[in-house]
């Protein structure tokens, strides 16, 4: 009778576990156990103005510790030409297929302004029918595999300027697996558990550029990468290339600078 109370309490106990690690297994890389409060960032990067376009999921708030001004919306009509002429970088998140294609050539006309894409995580199945011509990319899962998407990318290319100075530790996890790059791309970090799917690529189109990848920044993200690394992929998509920021500190440039 001992070692059978002895069972059920191991049971018990082995039912709550993973009831903890499924919990954990959101898809998009959210851990609802994670309700810590957001920490300050030691960069502030220059004046970017920033239409984050998509859920937010605590994405926006947690990016704009970087000293981003961002602009929220849901409505596909904010991706008209003359709306996209107020700002430098829009940001497609968590959007498939089939939902604001129809702007594609507005969003191109934007980017190649020297202005700046960044398709984040889109979370849904099938070819970006929205990207410029030359960056589709296609979603092939909405989840991951290996390590829960944690420290699972690896830099491939560390010569470009998003990722030069960075180490693999600083790429925030890899929710979406996907597959297929467009020929605008350059590789710079893929999934060294998954097949080597992509998980960061960037490239130039006209005078502007476009940048995708597969993370997750929030303060409640299983791996939300480091502050440097999303410094320098910001700074890239705003600019073009690395700058100074604004450090009042020697701390705040060696964290960026490295």
């Amino acid at each position: 009778m001992k070692s059978l109370r002895w069972f059920s309490l191991l049971a018990m106990l082995l039912v709550t576990n993973v009831g903890i690690v499924s919990a954990a297994r959101n898809p998009i890389g959210l851990d609802p156990q994670l309700t810590h409060q957001i920490a300050p960032s030691l960069i502030r990067l220059q004046p970017c103005n920033v239409l984050w376009f998509g859920d937010d999921n605590g994405n926006v708030s947690y990016l704009a510790r970087l000293g981003l001004s961002f602009t929220q919306t849901n409505n596909p009509a904010d991706l008209s030409a003359a709306n996209l002429a107020n700002y430098d970088v829009l940001v497609i998140a968590f959007t498939g297929p089939g939902e604001i294609g129809a702007h594609q050539a507005d969003i191109a006309g934007f980017v190649a302004a020297n202005n700046g894409l960044l398709i984040h995580q889109p979370n849904e199945l099938g070819v970006l029918d929205y990207a410029p011509a030359g960056f589709d990319v296609t979603i092939t899962d909405q989840c991951w595999c290996g390590n829960c998407g944690f420290n699972d990318a690896q830099i491939v290319n560390g010569a470009h300027p998003i990722t030069s100075g960075l180490t693999d530790t600083d790429l925030p996890g890899d929710f979406d697996t996907a597959a297929n790059l467009g020929a605008g791309y350059t590789l710079l970090a893929r999934n060294v558990v998954c097949t080597n799917n992509p998980s960061l690529a960037a490239g130039g189109f006209g005078t502007g550029r476009v940048a995708f990848e597969t993370g997750f920044a929030a303060v409640n993200s299983i791996d939300a990468g480091s502050d440097a690394f999303w410094a320098r992929l910001f700074e890239w998509l705003c600019i073009g290339s690395q700058t100074p920021t604004t450090p009042d500190t020697w701390g705040r440039v060696k964290v960026l600078y490295r």
